[in-house]
């Protein structure tokens, strides 16, 4: 069995499955999601975030903590004292391209936020179908025709804790005016008559602050899921993302053979990330 350690937002999850769902068709065994970070994540100083994937036609085959006990522990005590070390004092958090993962076998417990490409190009196809919303309300289907009709760019301006939090604004940075005033006019110069479609945790921020003149569209539907958002985003020609693995996904999602992606440069200020993370395809503009 391969259990995986569900942890972060709707982005982060997603690289999580996708390397538990590669491992389990590589390995032809059961997937099962551990959810006990997620319910416990304000015991340990980390944001609470919901079970996110649940709004995809995923495996959801939940891992029961007598599973979870057998194979994160499986010398007991040595085992708890290896996590310790490895996530206190040596900080291993798995973020990046790890390739003798891949090589594993047996009983396996996946922990970390696996964010390379590398780990799941190979089931781009069941990936496709998998994060795809096991529902489509009519606000979502409405959307999406406007999308379809047009020349649709999706631009995508992450804030919440990049802002509010002086630790993650250090790590991670925050995508500045110019980056959006510069991609825009990228996709102007090479896109007919395009239209943009504002995605945002702080749609506010943007209506007020973004300079655009092109034909625009803020997508602030209160109903909105955050599934019903990223899928949304991968329905448009093009993607102008921020440094989040959530408009991330959007653009990778996005089966357009021609689509334009816009990505920040770099990714983030100080916390490593592999380079693959970036396909060589995506166009990269200072932040």
């Amino acid at each position: 069995m391969i259990i995986l350690n569900l942890k972060g937002g709707l982005g982060n999850q997603m690289f999580q499955y996708a390397l538990g769902r590669s491992l389990s068709l590589k390995n032809n065994d059961a997937l099962a999601l551990d959810l006990s970070h997620l319910t416990n994540a304000e015991k340990v100083g980390d944001t609470h975030r919901a079970f996110a994937l649940e709004g995809f036609a995923i495996q959801k085959n939940i891992a029961s903590p007598k599973e979870v006990q057998r194979i994160k522990y499986p010398f007991h005590t040595l085992s708890k004292i290896a996590r310790r070390i490895n996530q206190k004092i040596l900080r291993n958090t798995h973020v990046g391209w790890e390739p003798r993962i891949l090589k594993k076998t047996g009983d396996i417990y996946l922990d970390g936020y696996w964010q390379s490409p590398r780990y799941f190009t190979d089931i781009r196809d069941v990936l496709l179908k998998e994060f795809t919303p096991n529902d489509t309300p009519p606000i979502v289907t409405a959307l999406k025709e406007h999308i379809m009709s047009s020349q649709s760019v999706s631009l995508h301006v992450r804030r919440g804790d990049y802002v509010t939090n002086p630790r993650t604004r250090k790590e991670f940075g925050i995508c500045s005016i110019d980056y959006y005033r510069n991609a825009a006019r990228y996709i102007t110069q090479r896109v007919a008559s395009p239209h943009f479609f504002i995605f945002s945790d702080d749609i506010a921020w943007a209506k007020e602050n973004l300079p655009l003149t092109e034909e625009t569209t803020f997508v602030d539907d209160p109903s909105l899921r955050d599934v019903d958002e990223l899928f949304l985003m991968s329905t448009c020609a093009h993607n102008i993302i921020a440094n989040s693995s959530f408009s991330w996904w959007g653009a990778w999602l996005n089966d357009n053979p021609e689509k334009i992606v816009i990505a920040p440069q770099p990714w983030f200020d100080t916390v490593a990330y592999d380079p693959s993370l970036i396909p060589e395809s995506w166009i990269q503009i200072q932040k």
